[in-house]
């Protein structure tokens, strides 16, 4: 090799480094790029607040309209969850300025020191003490410090964490609207009138699994998840119509001007509230917020905040209030059909969504006031508060044991129960905690995977009576929806029939198949407007920046398609349509393509969806310093881990709903394997093992 004379390189050298220089910024240049980005950024929030209210002043954001005011009771957000949007949305701002005029990278602005202790000095001046939680046998209210190293994770008004960095169209805040070949993606209305209606008007039904597949998979949904959406000044946003064109805050549906049901070319659609990223501190791309705690903690029971506890719970007692027939308290928000219905209260917003969520509801608050009976009887020393926690740490624990014994299970083939670890202990305590393991609910679980339960929704709801064989009073679901109707009328009397039409009726199959009830008349209004569940979820998967199908099958290792033709895990139906409606198969958007796999052997769902819901729910497993097969005091006893060990779901339907005879596996259809037992038959907790040593 010749080498350059030594006057060369060191001319080669000097200009490198001078260029090298001019380019570089200096610390204090950052610092003061990152604190000019921060008032920029605040000053487009004090805009966009003022915004918000010459709409509303304008009448143009306004309640009144049934569709929107329905749709808003389940997206309703926190007044902290508010605060951490209005930070979210200077995050994004200071992140477009650093990247945009300043010239960093995305990845510069992350890993910047002065831009996040600038940001971080604005919006989380003081870290979170978890003195107290160290030595706690109870969960904090919020779920902040479940984790001693990293208190934030899983905690309530946290942003989401994700598998995959998101994929934004600018890389930080615009949605994924955008096709690989710079076309724009096909209407989610379009996807679903060719995707998700089913032939013949008519979803096919799953012939082992019951309704309480879909009830309890909603049910504990919202115990680990719910996100809010951007909210209007004391009204819901609208984001259809000529005065609303490129709203920020909106991502209207374009419908189709062929659509078999909708007359209208527009479907309202709010984007998610903004958070910051990592622990809500963070400048970054766009993030979205969980305002509710990922843990199965009981948190859909008793709410995720102390003012909540006030409002559900006897501080006198440690029950939780009802009202009269034993039934949830009075408040919240719904629709009444009948002038002596009332909107039930619970620790989740949207219990009044359809009665069988109600159901586990109220089943659940029984069962609360049940043990608290109990134990007062083991333990008269015990003060109320202490009564209360350690039967929400009983109902807790409960709550983790259906989810993973029976639930799952009914969703998940074995050997995917065993790969990402989900099998309980038979007996003894776990050791499976995992400090570097983060329990949050991730983004495309919350915005795609977990949503395919939405398939399973039946076209009516019945009560069935103690025979087994009569059905009365079938009600199409679309007039169930935010109704409570069905479940607290005649004071309840009617709760048992509704629990035993759950547990007997057939599942509808998991497929790229829904209800026209959610396809054409969800939420809808006396007007006629509704929504359609199948186009919002695709949305919300691109609102939130959500990488599409091929790149999540990449990421579960499984095989990925290069043509519509060879798209494994699908019917031949199902490529042919795919082909039809996008432009490159990396275009598919997460959740049509895992809900249009075919189910695996066993399971419910295909393999993408079998791969995130997976580690999902082995990461709220061994995340969890609370989880209830874990020993010291965060656990249970050995002889109290016994106890709580013989419960089944349906030993506290009997218990608490008067569903007697029941078969013993609720999630499955009777059958000569899981046949109808008296309550009497079925094992419960023996309350002594919490007696005083």
């Amino acid at each position: 090799m010749k080498l350059l004379p030594l006057t060369c390189v060191a001319v080669t050298m000097l200009v490198v480094y001078l260029s090298t220089a001019e380019g570089r910024r200096s610390d204090g240049d950052i610092r003061r790029s990152a604190k000019d980005a921060i008032k920029a950024g605040e000053k487009t929030l004090n805009d966009h607040k003022k915004e918000l209210k010459q709409f509303k002043d304008k009448g143009i954001d306004r309640k009144g309209k049934a569709s929107k005011d329905r749709h808003s009771v389940v997206t309703q957000s926190r007044r902290e969850a508010d605060h951490l949007a209005e930070a979210g949305l200077v995050s994004v701002e200071v992140t477009k300025i650093l990247t945009e005029q300043e010239g960093l990278t995305l990845a510069e602005v992350s890993s910047s020191p002065e831009v996040q202790e600038e940001f971080r000095s604005e919006f989380c001046p003081v870290p979170i003490s978890c003195s107290q939680a160290r030595d706690s046998a109870y969960r904090s209210v919020d779920g902040s410090c479940n984790n001693l190293n990293n208190p934030h994770w899983g905690a309530a008004v946290t942003p989401q964490p994700r598998y995959q960095p998101a994929q934004y169209d600018d890389g930080v805040n615009s949605p994924r609207t955008t096709a690989t070949d710079g076309s724009p993606l096909p209407s989610p209305r379009l996807i679903s009138n060719n995707l998700f209606r089913a032939p013949g008007d008519c979803t096919e039904t799953d012939h082992a699994r019951t309704l309480m597949v879909m009830a309890w998979g909603q049910f504990i949904d919202h115990d680990i998840v719910a996100t809010p959406v951007t909210q209007g000044d004391g009204a819901p946003i609208t984001c259809c119509g000529t005065e609303v064109q490129n709203r920020v805050d909106c991502l209207p549906i374009p419908i189709p001007s062929d659509d078999p049901h909708f007359n209208d070319t527009c479907m309202e659609f709010v984007r998610s509230a903004p958070a910051p990223a990592a622990d809500g501190c963070e400048a970054g791309p766009r993030e979205q917020i969980n305002q509710i705690t990922s843990f199965i903690d009981g948190g859909v029971v008793y709410g995720d905040t102390n003012m909540k506890w006030l409002e559900l719970v006897d501080t006198n007692t440690g029950s939780m209030l009802t009202s009269d027939g034993d039934l949830l308290p009075s408040g919240g928000g719904c629709r009444l059909s009948d002038s002596e219905d009332f909107c039930q209260l619970a620790g989740d917003h949207r219990v009044n969504v359809i009665p069988s969520l109600g159901g586990n509801h109220l089943v659940f608050v029984r069962e609360h006031n049940r043990i608290v009976e109990e134990l007062r009887r083991v333990r008269p020393d015990w003060d109320a508060a202490t009564v209360f926690q350690e039967t929400r740490k009983i109902i807790g624990a409960l709550l983790q044991q259906i989810n993973y014994r029976e639930f799952l299970p009914s969703i998940l083939r074995e050997e995917d129960l065993v790969k990402y670890n989900l099998k309980l202990q038979l007996t003894g305590h776990s050791s499976s905690y995992n400090s570097s393991r983060n329990p949050g609910a991730k983004n495309v679980f919350n915005a795609a995977a977990f949503r395919f339960g939405h398939s399973q929704v039946p076209g009516s709801i019945a009560y069935v009576l103690r025979d087994f064989m009569t059905r009365l009073e079938s009600t199409p679901t679309e007039s169930t929806l935010l109704d409570p109707h069905m479940l607290i009328t005649r004071s309840g009397r009617n709760v048992a029939d509704l629990a035993r039409f759950v547990v007997t009726s057939n599942s509808m199959k998991v497929d790229s198949h829904f209800e026209d009830a959610l396809r054409d008349h969800l939420f809808e209004g006396p007007d006629g407007v509704g929504f359609d569940l199948g186009a919002l979820n695709l949305q919300r998967g691109r609102d939130h920046g959500l990488p599409p199908y091929n790149a999540w099958r990449q990421w579960c290792g499984l095989p990925v398609a290069t043509s519509f033709s060879d798209l494994p895990d699908m019917s031949d139906e199902n490529k042919a349509v795919f082909a039809d409606l996008y432009s490159d198969v990396d275009d598919i958007d997460v959740f049509a393509g895992g809900v249009a796999e075919t189910p695996l052997d066993g399971a419910a769902v295909g393999p993408l969806f079998s791969c995130i819901i997976g580690n999902q729910f082995r990461d709220m497993k061994e995340g969890d310093r609370y989880w209830y097969e874990n020993r010291g005091r965060e656990g249970f006893r050995r002889e109290q881990l016994a106890e709580i060990r013989k419960v089944r779901f349906a030993k506290i339907l009997c218990d608490n709903l008067g569903v007697d005879p029941i078969q013993p596996d609720v999630f499955h259809v009777p059958n000569p394997n899981n046949s109808w037992q008296s309550c009497q038959s079925l094992p419960g907790i023996n309350f002594s093992a919490w007696k005083r040593r």
